[in-house]
């Protein structure tokens, strides 16, 4: 490695967890909590129907943990469980008005916390930084359930040309 590369993927490492920061902190104040709610929320807006494994699976969390989450956020009246159309035994998970206007919200908010630093750059700088970002997410993306997570609080309306895109399986 030169020290060229050396200090770019040290920058790059900077400039990731200065965004996870901000972005956790914009989360946690517009959501009111911290933890995995906002992320399930885009998640179930962009698949509605995901069951229990899936959404588990999704944001890499305990079967409890999940439970607990999706509890949270029932009682809130933001997701409701109904029972899946190709197997009533299973629980499908959707968002409510409320949990729809959550959604909203935290994309929103999510999107004028990176446009805040992206607005710094030129539009053709910004058109550089986007194909540089589609090479970097196609190579660093996994396998499907790490892509998932990858996206787990993208704005599918915002990239309809996903570079690793994958259909969610589990929408049970």
């Amino acid at each position: 490695m030169t020290d060229d590369s050396r200090r770019t993927a040290n920058l790059l490492g900077a400039a990731v967890l200065c965004l996870h920061d901000e972005l956790r902190t914009v989360l946690a104040r517009q959501f009111h909590r911290s933890g995995e709610g906002p992320a399930a929320l885009c998640a179930l807006g962009h698949q509605p129907g995901l069951s229990n494994d899936a959404l588990s699976r999704l944001l890499d969390l305990t079967h409890t943990g999940t439970v607990r989450l999706i509890d949270r956020l029932a009682e809130d009246g933001l997701v409701r469980r109904q029972a899946a159309e190709h197997d009533k035994r299973s629980i499908a998970l959707y968002l409510t008005e409320a949990g729809q206007a959550a959604r909203e919200n935290i994309l929103r908010e999510r999107l004028a916390a990176l446009e805040a630093v992206t607005g710094s750059l030129s539009a053709d700088e910004q058109k550089d930084l986007a194909r540089l970002l589609e090479k970097l997410l196609q190579a660093a993306a996994g396998d499907d359930t790490h892509k998932l997570r990858t996206c787990r609080l993208c704005d599918s309306r915002a990239c309809t040309n996903c570079p690793i895109l994958v259909p969610v399986s589990g929408a049970d």
